[in-house]
């Protein structure tokens, strides 16, 4: 992370957690759940650690932007704790924002831009560095809302511009989630209504290859859709 186009180093493992689990909502997490995910079953002691964490965020921001320790950048509203969005600027609020106007927006091309937005942004799993438990859920929210976006992108784009939609496609099965059946069924698919039988079967033995990786193997609908574009 930076701030003021310098490194922010955490001197403490509290505020790195801390850190990383705030910046999951804008809208702050309850303090119960923050002790609950960070430091279960320590008691009076998770309360310590949340205080040391909160802290540490306050320090390492201090430092990287100069700015006075008056400055909060954690804040405590009701029982929740939240970081002070002035101060941030985090992809995972950017993204449930244009997921947010996807699905509200009046206008067309305003939910276009806000579908592209939300593709553009997820690079990658959600705090792909963490195996903590409390990251699984949000991780996995995240890949369904992106993979969402690309599908509805992609049947935008087959209308006119089909090899467009197989590039969106593609994207998804490389960035977003290298295992969903749906993103690899539409791929063979359009490659299917293309006429390119031998793009069917690479990219049903693709699949195959990268089902294997977690020890999977494609469904029957995957295998019926497969055969039925292959002959």
């Amino acid at each position: 992370m930076q701030a003021a186009d310098r490194e922010v180093g955490f001197t403490r493992a509290e505020g790195r957690d801390l850190f990383a689990l705030l910046a999951t909502s804008k809208d702050g997490v309850r303090q119960d759940l923050v002790i609950e995910h960070l430091w279960p079953g320590q008691g009076e002691h998770g309360s310590q650690h949340l205080e040391t964490g909160v802290r540490d965020i306050n320090a390492a921001m201090r430092s990287a932007t100069g700015l006075s320790t008056g400055v909060r950048f954690v804040i405590k509203t009701g029982q929740c704790r939240h970081l002070a969005s002035a101060f941030f600027d985090i992809d995972l609020w950017r993204f449930e924002q244009a997921h947010l106007v996807a699905n509200t927006a009046p206008g067309e091309d305003t939910r276009v831009q806000a579908l592209r937005q939300m593709v553009a942004i997820h690079e990658g799993p959600l705090l792909a560095e963490r195996d903590d438990l409390w990251c699984l859920p949000l991780r996995q929210a995240a890949a369904r809302k992106a993979t969402n976006a690309v599908m509805r992108l992609a049947e935008l784009e087959h209308k006119t511009d089909p090899d467009h939609a197989l590039d969106l496609l593609t994207l998804a099965v490389d960035r977003i989630d290298p295992y969903s059946e749906v993103l690899w069924c539409r791929i063979m698919t359009i490659h299917g209504e293309l006429g390119r039988l031998p793009a069917v079967r690479a990219a049903f033995q693709q699949f195959t290859e990268r089902l294997r990786e977690v020890d999977a193997e494609p469904s029957r609908q995957a295998r019926q859709i497969y055969r039925g574009l292959a002959g």
